[in-house]
């Protein structure tokens, strides 16, 4: 949590993230709350692996949105009007570092568990531009072979943010289809078909909905910012994915609370922490596999 508090101090005080005085408050509550103990984000697990030479190697991939985002509000609040050029200028440094700073959040965690060496994010950058590595694909066999042959990588790490501010409708029209159909059929079953409370429920679950899976702002004091990323490893010996999760985070507000009023509003402030919250998750999922070197390094993969 300490190196996330960093990155994003970091971040701030360049005003490069969000380009937001404002945020500068925000990165000294998270700092604050990692010195503390951090109530917001749990401790991160430590590996077993008392052998340094035993850590994998690992190259983190640069991070990719796989969803379009069009609008500078979709990911920041925005207090003045401005014009096309500014908008799609700014809106590109803003998902550029939004992008940098998630995977400097998930180095981070991994870190800080203590199971992985890293390449560096030079070395790593240069060998994806040198191999044309597309965002959101995935590295073919011969492409995670060379990281292995010239950077000693023993895995990478290829992450997508999913959805950031704005959800991709067909997500969000299925998952609330679901719930909403979920929750009827439970109080049609407990009210014995009951049309008031049935009905009143769908009028809740729609506003509800709206506001949770379209981020739809403040709902009851709770600000919805919904966030999914999804992640995959692949061992360079033979380029097989070994594991795979796909976090989400919708609101975290237990740690908004602590921030003050004049940036709990924010759409950056929400946003970056759910996305700390879910880079914390992967790391800790990554961390709690317990990957060994010596199994890639002997090709039992």
């Amino acid at each position: 949590m300490i190196g996330l508090a960093v990155v994003l101090w970091e971040a701030t005080v360049k005003q490069s993230m969000f380009g937001c005085a404002l945020l500068r408050p925000f990165a000294v509550c998270m700092i604050s709350l990692a010195l503390a103990g951090c109530v917001a984000f749990d401790p991160a697990p430590q590996s077993k692996l008392e052998n340094f030479n035993e850590r994998p190697t690992v190259a983190i991939l640069p991070f990719a949105f796989d969803i379009e985002i069009t609008r500078l509000s979709t990911v920041k609040s925005v207090e003045e009007t401005l014009s096309d050029d500014d908008e799609a200028s700014q809106l590109a440094e803003t998902l550029m570092e939004i992008r940098s700073n998630a995977r400097w959040m998930l180095l981070s965690r991994l870190a800080v568990g203590n199971g992985f060496r890293f390449v560096s994010r030079e070395e790593t950058d240069a060998l994806v531009e040198e191999l044309q590595i597309a965002p959101n694909t995935l590295p073919t066999a011969e492409q995670c072979a060379e990281f292995r042959r010239r950077l000693g990588a023993d895995l990478l790490i290829a992450t997508n943010i999913l959805d950031y501010g704005k959800v991709r409708w067909q997500w969000a029209a299925m998952l609330a289809f679901a719930d909403l159909a979920a929750e009827t059929i439970i109080i049609g079953l407990a009210s014995g078909g009951n049309p008031a409370l049935i009905l009143g429920n769908v009028g809740i679950e729609v506003l509800a909905n709206s506001a949770i899976f379209f981020g739809g702002g403040y709902l009851f004091g709770v600000a919805f910012r919904p966030v999914r990323v999804e992640a995959r490893v692949l061992e360079t010996t033979h380029g097989y994915p070994i594991w795979q999760s796909m976090e989400e985070s919708v609101y975290a507000y237990g740690a908004l609370k602590l921030l003050p009023e004049e940036v709990r509003g924010r759409k950056e402030a929400q946003l970056t922490l759910n996305l700390a919250e879910i880079m914390e998750s992967l790391g800790d999922s990554l961390t709690n596999q317990g990957f060994e070197a010596g199994h890639f390094r002997l090709g039992h993969w």
